[in-house]
């Protein structure tokens, strides 16, 4: 009941942050770099659910995502519809074999794991569009762009891990906060 009530609050979340990642600002500081919080999302999912679940999860993400960045120029399409599903099943896949280690306490593993899911999402999208106008330029905007994004992505994958961890102690604690209970403090 807990996976299928997380997976639909992930769902819903994700859903969510397609207009929400839009309406964030750019960051200046980086470039003009965009806070994306799907491949986090996913990221999270991808080391908290079991395998079939991820299974949907990345073909749920990959065609929002490619629906919502669909790019036509010119009569043209840029970014392909559906390589974004095979991005999240491939990059899940892997996710989901660092899953063991998850379970066992190491929450941070989600950071890196949202850095390395939004740089490389994003390096494939500039693969994809400089491959179709048939000229590669690699400048410190791009790089930025990619790493300013990749970095956003990580710090809220962090607050995403402790808001989870934070909403389970409170839900499923009956009430109490921290279930040991603390012995009271003596005056000297």
């Amino acid at each position: 009941m807990k996976t299928l009530v997380g997976t639909l609050s992930l769902m819903a979340a994700i859903f969510l942050s397609f207009p929400i990642q839009e309406w964030i600002p750019p960051v200046l500081s980086f470039y003009g770099a965009r806070v994306l919080l799907v491949p986090a999302l996913f990221a999270y999912g991808a080391l908290a659910l079991p395998f079939p679940v991820m299974l949907g999860l990345a073909a749920y993400c990959g065609l929002f995502s490619d629906l919502w960045t669909l790019h036509v120029v010119s009569g043209r399409v840029e970014i392909a519809l559906g390589w974004s599903i095979v991005f999240f099943v491939i990059f899940g896949s892997f996710l989901h074999g660092l899953q063991p280690a998850f379970q066992r306490g190491h929450w941070w593993l989600s950071a890196p794991a949202a850095l390395v899911g939004t740089s490389l999402y994003l390096l494939l999208q500039f693969g994809m569009i400089s491959l179709r106008r048939e000229g590669f330029e690699m400048n410190q905007v791009v790089i930025w762009r990619v790493a300013g994004s990749g970095l956003m992505a990580a710090i809220f994958a962090l607050l995403l891990q402790w808001s989870v961890a934070l909403g389970g102690m409170l839900l499923f604690s009956r009430g109490r906060p921290w279930h040991r209970a603390r012995a009271p403090i003596s005056e000297p």
